[in-house]
């Protein structure tokens, strides 16, 4: 078996003979702060954008929930809502990096989105007050990104990690975490034994 760990397609790490654990570390390890709420835009740093996330329920806003995140760390989210039969507004907003790529997904359980068989329910992204996306016409879910983001959904700041690896006979013995200090950020593992199969995953 074996094991590498790629930054924007260029191998940074390979391995596979160690004995119980092995450790790296990849990238710039510098601290970093973390976003913060705020309840307009003047609450955000010079280097931050405010954003607004509209929700008016249908009828059935139990059905409905949604979450925004950058890369796989959620930043808000909220529902189920209530099943009020009317048309209610819910607002939430978060000060992030101007350089984010962010994805917004709305999921709606029954399957006939939020607009408009029982209620015209609908939602908003707004980016420092501009609108960025609307919508509530959609089935199961839709997911939006917003910011800057180039093709493979990093933003122009970011970079793509990948971990690829080999099990070997006992991949129920093997694990992995790919961290950022305390964080966890991916993880995969135990695996099958008894076949050589390729695992990969991404951030």
């Amino acid at each position: 078996g074996s094991y590498k760990i790629f930054v924007d397609g260029v191998v940074q790490m390979s391995g596979g003979e160690f004995e119980t654990i092995e450790t790296t570390q990849i990238g710039n390890c510098s601290p970093t702060s973390a976003p913060t709420v705020g309840s307009n835009s003047s609450a955000c740093a010079s280097d931050e954008s405010m954003v607004r996330v509209e929700l008016s329920t249908d009828n059935y806003g139990s059905e409905t929930t949604w979450e925004l995140k950058n890369g796989d760390n959620v930043l808000l989210q909220d529902g189920p809502f209530a099943d009020n039969f009317v048309q209610q507004l819910y607002t939430k907003e978060i000060c992030v990096s101007k350089s984010a790529c962010l994805s917004m997904m709305i999921v709606d359980t029954y399957g006939d989105g939020i607009c408009c068989e029982v209620g015209k329910g609908s939602y908003k992204i707004f980016v420092d007050g501009v609108e960025q996306k609307s919508g509530g016409e959609f089935e199961s879910s839709e997911t939006t990104q917003i910011g800057d983001c180039d093709s493979n959904g990093c933003a122009s700041d970011e970079s793509m990690v990948r971990v690829q690896l080999l099990t070997d006979y006992r991949g129920s013995e093997t694990t992995w975490e790919l961290k950022s200090r305390d964080n966890i950020l991916l993880q995969d593992g135990p695996f099958p034994n008894f076949i050589f199969q390729l695992y990969t995953k991404e951030i």
